[in-house]
């Protein structure tokens, strides 16, 4: 067992390495549609394509990746994909001179989506292993921070690097966070794992991790699912979480872009940061009302005042206004981002996470191509600000049922 100083040192490098990773995540997104806005500016079918290319390789291959990560050392894993994908980012600035066109980009967005489906799991399932004996909603409401100021960071390097360097830079730029992330990672290579506890629920009842390969694992996920209800309840947040963000990526991008003056990325920059502003502060409010608020209200609230939030942003036709109601949206999103994680991890056996995780990346991938293809058809008959408002209300009624239903538990 590693002593608490090596293991809090372990962290800190942990959440260096999220930091500089999230800002090479938020980079890279932002690039891709800051050059859709260049060439089609206002196009719902080009970010519909867009999430196309970013989230169908995921459907196709997570069973596979999930049984991989729960035979795989976490730590290897996590140091070689942030390899693969800084010389993934790397390359696309030449492929796109080479073919001169936008599948330039969305090719190499498909591999880094699979390069991010084994990073995404084997990170939610490595840190319990590896910090486990810390408190998993402190740590992951750090992380969830920690996580918003890199994605403030890529928002904002994306903004200047576009308007006042070059596109490419950008890319470049995205390619090398990735590999100063490797160096901070490193130390997990050598941190022992924590002896896992039993399962909160009856162990007996749980299927053991299958011996033929990848074909029944997300079998066995869903069995953990109706087995744990906190376990589903976690899920099935994040799921919904990830459809109504589907919903503002199509609309809400494609919004901004008509109502705002065109040709400067910086607009949507400076909105996409107040947004990450607002889930920082969230975060911090996660952490403050823990143990005086019961989950289901926080929840419950976090999502009616979430819808209200996408209402006026609807009916928002200036840029300030479109700051001061993305800033309200992500200071009640990050709540049930932090929540529906803990649960997640604190409910799940070890020896189910990597299956967990990956069904949990098939769900939300899903659930936000599902919705944004939804809001991409009806934005041809119906105005980009309708789609939101209906959405807000719906969500608004969510809320106030999952605050009349207090089990919860982490």
């Amino acid at each position: 067992m590693a002593r608490r100083t090596t293991l809090r040192f372990a962290f800190t490098a942990f959440t260096v390495a999220q930091l500089i990773s999230l800002l090479g995540d938020r980079l890279h997104q932002f690039s891709v549609i800051g050059m859709i806005g260049r060439v089609a500016p206002g196009s719902s079918f080009e970010l519909f394509q867009f999430a196309l290319f970013a989230h169908v390789p995921v459907l196709l291959f997570a069973p596979l990746f999930g049984s991989f990560i729960d035979r795989a050392n976490r730590a290897t894993v996590l140091v070689v994909v942030d390899v693969v994908r800084g010389l993934i980012v790397a390359s696309v600035p030449f492929l796109f001179h080479m073919t001169g066109s936008l599948y330039a980009f969305y090719v190499t967005t498909s591999f880094l989506s699979l390069a991010n489906l084994l990073f995404a799991p084997a990170k939610s399932a490595a840190i319990p292993e590896y910090f486990g004996r810390l408190s998993l909603l402190r740590i992951n409401a750090i992380l969830w921070g920690i996580g918003i100021v890199g994605t403030i960071g890529g928002f904002l390097l994306g903004g200047v690097l576009f308007d006042y360097r070059s596109w490419e830079w950008s890319f470049y730029s995205d390619a090398a966070s990735y590999l100063v992330s490797v160096v901070f990672l490193l130390p997990l290579l050598w941190l022992p794992r924590r002896p896992e506890s039993p399962a909160p629920e009856d162990p007996a009842a749980l299927p053991d991790p299958p011996k033929g390969g990848p074909s029944g694992s997300f079998r066995e996920a869903l069995a953990l699912l109706r087995s744990d209800p906190n376990v589903a309840s976690g899920m099935i947040l994040q799921t919904c979480l990830l459809g109504i963000f589907g919903v503002l990526y199509v609309a809400g991008i494609a919004r901004v872009q008509e109502v705002l003056p065109p040709g400067k990325t910086m607009y949507l920059s400076a909105i996409a940061v107040a947004g990450t502003v607002g889930l920082l502060v969230g975060s911090l409010l996660t952490e403050v009302t823990r143990a005086k608020i019961p989950l289901a209200r926080l929840i419950g609230a976090s999502a009616v005042i979430l819808g209200i939030a996408m209402i006026g942003v609807s009916r928002s036709e200036s840029f300030p206004a479109f700051i001061v109601w993305t800033a309200l949206m992500g200071l009640f999103f990050s709540p049930m981002m932090v929540v529906s994680e803990t649960l997640l991890q604190t409910h799940t056996p070890a020896k189910f996470r990597g299956r967990v995780f990956a069904a949990r990346e098939v769900a939300v991938k899903v659930a936000f191509l599902a919705t944004s293809l939804a809001a991409t058809l009806s934005a041809a008959v119906v105005d980009k600000a309708v789609i939101i408002i209906v959405t807000g209300v719906l969500l608004a009624v969510l809320g106030i049922w999952i605050e009349r239903k207090d089990y919860l538990r982490i």
